[in-house]
């Protein structure tokens, strides 16, 4: 049986009526997540670290589009190999700054500008998650996966700049979203057209943000590499005797079938033709930004085995401390879901569980490996991770599913019943009291810090054993069908109710809305009254003020103090040096502190709530 032909099944399941159904449902879902979204998308604040540079590279590209820059005009000495005063910029590939200068041909130079295409990229993304579930499960797993992904609350915080991330992942996420579905569509139809556009996506995703993008090449070996295998299983057998046997399972979806599903040479096609988009960039940026661009190269590979940045830690902590903030409240839940696929992936070899794995796992293990663990590394693990758990839930409700039902009803009570009895006992009958946390605090210290997931998946195995006894014992009796239907019931409930938490928690990052009038309104100002030459040194030691007033008001613009810095700048030194190189070096003063320089602008700005702030901007003179 054909691949394409087990996807034209799936959708035979629905007639007509369900169908009109579930498009408007999915439509609802997106567009309740895009009204959710862009609600405040566009305070004012731009937030240290990743946001405020990717504003300002962005912001200078309507300038130059093709010359990447942070100072625009760096009066003053850098270092080349400093990507946070370096004059050009190739700390990240090009395509998200794009995407955002665009939005700033289009819409202004504003916040909003700025966030805009995140927003746009969250709602395409749930919809492409909807898509791929569908084409490997069915469209009711499809809407649930959708669903989790649209109203994520870490991907609001990441649209909205509250995150160690921004447009630079969500593009990532996006992109590589669309190349593997369209590797999923040439391994249903095997046309070599779905094998160069997953290429091509696969390169657009590289140069959004480098090398995690090769996952979709990753899954695409994965898939040949056990097809292959098989093929060779199955030749040493009696072929024809499996084949028929795994035909008479009526209840699979997706039976896997060793056939010829993709072949090595595609993996060279999708390789071939990510090279060849990815090709232009690297040429333009080896002949006019050597230096810079291998810098930065080596800097990417560094994170193997070099702690870069400080972002050094145990092999534990993306699974235990960093992933937890993508699936709040469900981690645990699909932890427990993706160990329980792994063991029918083993027993079955089908499709849908070996391509949603071999996505999550092949962006997990190798950052788990890597010396090098940043908070937002494994975002692109977001959509299989969710479709796993809308996996489960969705073939729970296939009323013969019972095992499906029973791994969906365990993890769901376990989800709510061990948080209970924390609480109400206050941990005197907690499992942190048997687990033997000093002992493995060396091996896995983060495990050991956040123990109550560990709690969680000890709860999830007893009630699941529980619940696979009460069926053994109620089997000889009719009540198992009523056993099952009220289990099913009882998750449902529990899943909705984590689910309405869980679309409150993605509000209330949008209920933020910080707001920085100060700079808003004293870019403007400058912009007007200064000259283009202007040099800045603000006295603001709020980490990151500097990279405000350089956005809003378009000037170059140095922080003379804050919390990372090991000293405080020679401002007065520094203007001098800026006035050499053709500047003219002011200071931006939000203190109270009376400097011996002329004024040139004084003004209070209102802030809200009935508050105003006053700055003043003086000529360093000598």
């Amino acid at each position: 049986m054909h691949l394409n032909n087990l996807s034209q099944n799936i959708d035979n399941k629905y007639n007509k009526h369900e169908v009109i159904l579930i498009k408007v449902i999915l439509i609802c879902i997106l567009i309740s997540a895009g009204s959710f979204v862009f609600r405040n998308l566009g305070h004012s604040k731009l937030h240290f670290w990743d946001e405020a540079f990717h504003a300002i590279v962005a912001r200078n590209l309507t300038k130059h589009p093709i010359k990447f820059t942070l100072y625009d005009q760096p009066w003053l000495k850098y270092d080349y190999k400093g990507w946070g005063q370096n004059h050009i910029w190739l700390h990240k590939p090009p395509v998200a700054m794009w995407e955002i200068c665009i939005s700033h041909f289009i819409f202004g130079i504003n916040a909003f500008a700025l966030r805009f295409p995140s927003a746009i990229s969250l709602v395409l993304s749930a919809w492409l998650t909807y898509r791929i579930a569908s084409d490997l499960i069915d469209k009711r797993a499809g809407l649930i996966a959708a669903f989790f992904q649209a109203f994520n609350p870490f991907l609001f915080e990441s649209v909205h700049g509250y995150r160690f991330s921004d447009h630079i992942d969500i593009a990532l996420l996006l992109w590589v979203q669309v190349s593997c579905w369209f590797l999923l569509r040439a391994i249903r139809t095997g046309k070599r057209r779905n094998y160069i556009l997953s290429g091509v996506a696969m390169g657009i995703a590289y140069l959004s943000k480098s090398y995690l993008a090769l996952i979709t090449i990753g899954i695409a070996f994965v898939v040949w590499f056990i097809e292959w295998f098989k093929l060779v299983w199955y030749n040493s057998k009696n072929t024809s005797k499996i084949i028929e046997s795994n035909e008479t399972e009526s209840n699979d979806i997706l039976p896997y079938i060793p056939t010829a599903l993709i072949k090595l040479r595609d993996l060279g096609v999708i390789f071939l033709s990510g090279i060849i988009t990815v090709a232009p960039w690297v040429t333009y940026c080896l002949i006019f930004h050597t230096k810079e661009y291998i810098w930065e190269h080596k800097r990417v590979i560094d994170h193997l085995n070099t702690n870069v940045e400080n972002w050094a830690a145990a092999w534990d902590r993306p699974l235990f401390e960093y992933m937890p903030l993508f699936y709040p409240f469900f981690y645990a839940v699909i932890f427990a879901i993706v160990l329980f696929l792994i063991v029918l992936l083993i027993r079955r070899w089908r499709l849908p569980e070996l391509f949603l794995l071999a996505w999550a796992i092949g962006v997990i293990v190798p950052h788990t490996l890597a010396q090098t663990k940043t908070p937002s590394a494994t975002m692109i693990a977001v959509p299989p991770l969710l479709i796993c758990l809308a996996f489960v839930i969705s073939k729970a409700w296939d009323r013969r599913d019972w095992l499906y039902t029973s791994i969906w009803g365990s993890t769901m009570l376990s989800l709510l019943i061990i948080p209970f009895i924390e609480s109400k006992y206050k941990g005197r009958y907690s499992f942190r009291n048997i687990i033997p946390i000093e002992s493995f605090k060396g091996f896995a210290p983060f495990a050991a810090k956040h123990i109550w997931i560990m709690e969680q998946l000890i709860g999830f195995s007893i009630i699941l054993t529980g619940i696979l006894l009460i069926d053994y014992l109620i089997r000889r009796w009719d009540w198992n069908r009523w056993a099952w239907t009220g289990l099913r019931i009882i998750a449902l409930i529990i899943t909705v109710f984590y689910a309405g938490k869980y679309v409150q928690t993605a509000y209330n990052v949008t209920s933020k809305n910080v707001q920085t009038p100060l700079y808003v309104k004293s870019g403007e100002r400058i912009q007007k009254e200064l000259p283009d030459n202007a040099c800045f040194f603000t006295d603001d030691e709020r980490t990151g003020a500097h990279f405000d007033l350089m956005y809003y008001a378009d000037r170059s613009t140095y922080q003379i103090n804050n919390v990372h810095m090991s000293a405080a700048r020679n401002y007065i030194s520094q203007a001098k040096e800026a006035r050499k190189a053709g500047a003219i070096p002011y200071l931006f003063s939000v203190k109270q502190t009376e400097y011996r320089y002329p004024i040139l602008i004084d003004e209070e700005i209102d802030i809200g709530n009935g508050k105003k702030r006053r700055y003043r901007i003086y000529e360093i003179v000598d």
